[in-house]
This record gives C-alpha cells, structure tokens and sequence, in this order.
C-alpha cells in the first residue's frame, strides 16, 4: 500500500510559500527595496510598468554579489543577515527570513545583475519559475539589479485576483513612500510606465517629507524627541489645526522598520488630548529605537506587526512625549487668536446673491439639480406645526414623491398633531414622535444617504451645478492624489468640482457641489481624495461607486452639528424622498423605530 502522507516537490513547495510573501506586485517591490538598502545602497532606483504586472526593477549601488552568492540567493532560507538562533533576538536589518528572493523567482521571470567592488565584470543570472535558465559574465557597475517579469506567470488564478492598475499601483506607491521617509540618507528615483514620478536626492528626515508630500504640508509639522536609557523617540507630529478625516499619512517606525499597531497609533492620539475635534486624526512620522530584544519582529512573514515586552510602558512613553512637544511648541498661539483679529473682507470666497444659509442643504431633492440649474433656495416658513404642513411647503411643485405617499414608510409617519414632538439628542440623533412610538435617525447617515442617492444621479446625468468660486483656490497635492484626481477628474465634474490643472502637482479650483458647505474650500476637496483612497484600498468599490460614497461621508453633516427644526424636518423629508431610506452607503441603519408597545414592555406595563 503506498504512503498517504508525501513530500511535496521543490517547485510546489514554492508556490505555496511564495503566497505568504508575495500577494501582489507590492509584496515584490518591499521585498527589493528592502533588500537593496540592507545591502548599504546610496542610490537606489524603482522602475515599474503595468503597476508591476509586467515589470518591477530595481537597480542599487550597494554591496553587491559574487557569481556563488548571486545563484545561492535564489535558494529558499538562505540570508546573509542571521546566522544563529541567537542572532533572532538582535536582528537589526529589514529581510531576516531568506524567503523573499525564493518566492519571488518561483512565480515570474527573473534577471539579475551583480557586481562587487574587488571584480572587473558582473555576473548574469536568469531564472523563470524556480529554474536557473542562464548563468554567464556581463559588464555593469557595482551593485545589483533585479528585474522581476510578468508576475504570477505561473500561476494564473493568483494574477486574476490582482486589482485595477490603477489599485495595484497605489499598493506599490505607498511603500515606496514608507521606505523613502525611513532613509532619507538614500537617493531614490521612481519611474512608472517611464514618468519618473520621484527624484529624491540625499536629505534630512523633513526635507525627505517637503519632497514627498508638499512644503506646505511640511511646515505644518512640530518636531518630537524624548529617550530615555532603554528606548528612544523621534520624528514629527502635525499641529493640531492641521488634521484630516482620514487615518493616511500616520507612520511608525521600530529600529527604522515600518510596522503598524493600532495601540500605538492610540497613543499619540491619547498625547493631543483635547486639541483635536473627534473625528480629526493628526499626521505623524516617529521612529522608535529599542533594545531589539524587547521586541518580537518575527510575527509574521509581511513583518509588519511586532510583540513589544512591555507595551504598556511604550504607550505612556509616546504619549508622554507628544504631548510635552505640544506643549513646548507654543501650538495655542496656534489654535487661538494671535494678535488682532483679521476681518475678512468679503463674507464667502463663492459668487452668491445671499448670505450662505446651513439650512440650504436639506432642501428638497429636486429634478433641476441634475439639469444643470441650481437649487432653489427657500426661506423658512414663519409658522409652521404639523408635518403634513411641512411636507406641503417643501414638495409644493417638485416631482418628488410626497413622504406619506410612499408606502413603504406608512408605518414611520410623524404624528400630524398641532405641535408634535421633535428633537436633537447630543447632536446627533434626531428624536421624532411617530403614531406608533418613537423614531431615532441618525443625522450623519441619513444625510449620507440623501447626497449619496443625490451623487449616483449625478454622475449618471454628468450634469451639476457648481458654485462657482469668485476667486480659484490653488491646490498642491502629493503625486499619487494628483494622480488619482487625473484618474476621476469626470466624475469630479460630474459631481460639481470644477478646476484645472496646473505644473507641480497643482489644480486650480474654481467651483463646488451645491451641497459643500462654504468654509475650508481645499481640506474639502482633500477630504474627499483621501477618503476616496480610503475606500480603494480596503473595498473592492467601482470607480462611481466610491466616488459617491467619498462625497457622501465628507459632505454630510456630522455628529455633533447642531440643527434647528427647520433643518431636521428638511433632512427627514430628503430621507424619505430616497430610494432606500433605511440605511446609509456603508450599509448603517439610518433611523431605528421604538414602538409603543415595546416601551411599555420595558416598563412593565402590559
């Protein structure tokens, strides 16, 4: 009888391997980059075409390989970086495990070049599916270059589930930018589809921040610093009126590599305590230096989470030092009035007949929003007290359906009583009376709902009225939101942002949705961007689809925004004027209902 349990072949063995290391193009260009700054590289150079589908290449000018190595380092768990099961507990490089170049070479076509300083010619070295296929002398400098082809070949169910170039491109971006800031003594260059996207020259940790994100976005950052005999903290936090809706742009640091831990990441929130409004998250760029032997790197092959002995001590440590940089930068001065107060002289950057009036984003959804006309603006009716008065006044002459004709929502009808019961609780749920009990919305989702509902229509239409700005506003993104806004500038317009684009990574915004409140014209637009990121990385959402689902959030009212009757009877009508009022986009309820009867349940009264 033959053996059940069998050896599986080398070549198998591989690809199974390589799926715990290589996941997608990405995973190829860490694992280079990594490699060629622990070989002490200076320069270090990426080309991608096809978001690395078809080619990641990266050239250093670091240590380089003799022929032996160059053919040894293909081979699975073999490191020049350990040697010993003691040396686990000191690793102070970035690759450890000897898997990368394995996996890598098991599922594409490789070409390497290699020279070290003490030989006059280089060796050649190419591989396609774990076999060596050529082995021969060639001219080219000291250092090493790797170029990884047509990625998942051989495996073509893996390279089926790769996402849109323009995804798989963003996966790759991102940790180029992780590298570029933790070695700012590096060159680097980046070239995709031969645009060469970065040319970072050798610099400090803050002039490597004003070259890959903007100067602006530098000099909004305040330096951070403490240490103590065990662990030592450095970087930049950003000032607290200089925060985003989104989580992007938050980077740590141990022993130089990047790692992620949401503890940490609570820490330096925890260190701003009150100086930001819920729902803000501050930038920050800290690198931690520890004992590698109070810490476990080896977790996991991506290498991105880490076991600390004692984390709780970080925690107060990184907390600790936020809030003393905080507090020895002068941020108040920041925060409140500096001096006089500066009276603007016009009321609003936008071309208006009126004074902006909040309540005009809870007018009815009207059909002439998407022919290009702008809404109508209404004011308030002095008297009114029942909810079929408001309903008239608000859809008198609108194609809209009537609420209570809808008769889905008969059972959530307000009570039509002379003054029937309505009202804000903490800011953030709308408490309304109904025949049947008691009906909770929330605020935020529902009007989620209504300028989702609202935008999907808009972008079937590509018509929208636009506010148009009296004065452009210019804008100055990083490269891969420049590139994004090229990749969505249809549906942008679609949507009612009108701008142009401008050199260096600059647009000019010269209008905006209806429905955007008047303020911070371009921390709306890059609210919108970075939530828009947000939502390709970690939903598989069509191009529209997230787009909607991006404006909505950043546009809708949040919790915590105070509203006056005529606001919440406007946003309750636009609710249930939807197609489906009952969650928000993300699949959130938008309004719960307490019947009667459940309360007297409670309450022991049946």
């Amino acid at each position: 009888m033959d053996n059940i349990i069998k050896i599986l072949p080398h070549t198998i063995a591989n690809k199974i391997a390589a799926g715990e290391v290589v996941n997608r193009p990405e995973s190829a260009v860490k694992e280079l980059i990594e490699n060629a700054i622990d070989s002490g590289a200076t320069e270090i150079t990426l080309i991608v075409k096809d978001s690395g589908k078809s080619l990641i290449q990266v050239i250093d000018n670091g240590s380089g390989m003799t022929e032996e190595d160059g053919i040894l380092c293909f081979q699975r768990h073999s490191t020049s970086k350990i040697n010993s099961i003691e040396d686990l507990e000191s690793i102070s490089t970035l690759g450890f495990r000897g898997e990368a170049l394995a996996s890598i070479c098991s599922i594409s076509q490789v070409e390497m070049k290699t020279r070290i300083a003490s030989e006059d010619v280089g060796t050649y070295i190419k591989i396609e599916g774990d076999e060596v296929t050529q082995v021969s002398k060639t001219n080219c400098d000291v250092g090493t270059s790797i170029a990884v082809r047509n990625i998942f070949f051989n495996t073509p169910a893996r390279r089926n589930f790769l996402k849109s170039d323009t995804t798989e491109f963003r996966h790759i971006y991102e940790t180029f930018i992780k590298l570029a800031i933790s070695n700012p003594g590096t060159a680097f260059t980046f070239f995709n589809n031969d645009e060469k996207i970065f040319d970072l020259r050798k610099s400090t940790l803050l002039q490597r921040l004003a070259g890959l994100f903007n100067t602006t976005f530098s000099e909004n950052l305040i330096k951070v610093h403490a240490e103590n005999n065990l662990i030592s903290l450095n970087g930049f936090i950003s000032k607290p009126n200089f925060t985003k809706k989104s989580k992007a742009d938050q980077y740590f640091y141990l022993n130089n590599r990047f790692i992620m831990s949401k503890s940490l990441n609570y820490a330096v929130y925890s260190g701003y305590d009150d100086l930001i409004e819920k729902g803000n998250y501050p930038s920050f760029f800290i690198f931690i230096n520890l004992d590698p032997r109070k810490v476990d790197v080896n977790v996991h092959p991506s290498k991105l989470e880490v076991k600390f002995e004692d984390e709780g001590a970080i925690f107060g440590f990184i907390k600790s030092a936020v809030r003393n940089a905080l507090r020895e930068s002068n941020i108040i001065f920041d925060i409140g009035f500096s001096g006089a107060v500066e009276i603007p002289e016009k009321e609003s950057a936008l071309m208006h007949k009126e004074i902006y009036n909040k309540s005009a984003i809870f007018t009815p959804i009207k059909k002439e929003a998407y022919d290009s006309k702008p809404f109508e603006r209404r004011e308030p009716t002095a008297t009114i007290h029942s909810y079929s008065e408001i309903t008239n006044e608000l859809f008198n002459n609108t194609e809209v359906p009537k609420p209570e004709e809808n008769k889905n929502l008969f059972e959530h009808k307000i009570s039509d009583t002379e003054e029937f019961n309505l009202w804000q609780y903490q800011n953030k749920y709308i408490m309304c009376q109904t025949e049947t009990g008691l009906m909770i919305i929330d605020q935020h989702a529902a009007h989620e709902r209504v300028l989702y509902e609202k935008a999907v229509s808009m972008l079937d239409s590509q018509a929208a009225f636009s506010q148009q700005l009296l004065m452009p506003i210019s804008l100055t993104l990083s490269k891969i939101d420049y590139h994004i806004v090229e990749s969505i500038q249809s549906e942008l317009k679609s949507l009612g942002f009108n701008f142009k684009f401008q050199k260096n990574d600059k647009i000019e915004l010269t209008g905006l949705p209806s429905d955007v409140k008047i303020g911070d014209e371009n921390k709306i637009f890059q609210d919108l961007i970075d939530k828009y990121k947000e939502y390709e990385l970690k939903l598989n959402l069509d191009k529209r689809d997230n787009l909607a689902k991006s404006f909505a959030c950043r546009s809708a009212v949040k919790s915590g925004d105070k509203l006056v009757r005529q606001e919440m009877l406007g946003l309750i009508d636009n609710l249930f004027a939807c197609k489906m009022p009952y969650v928000c986009p993300h699949g959130r309820p938008t309004v719960i209902r307490i019947t009667t009867e459940e309360l007297d349940k409670r309450f022991s009264r049946t």
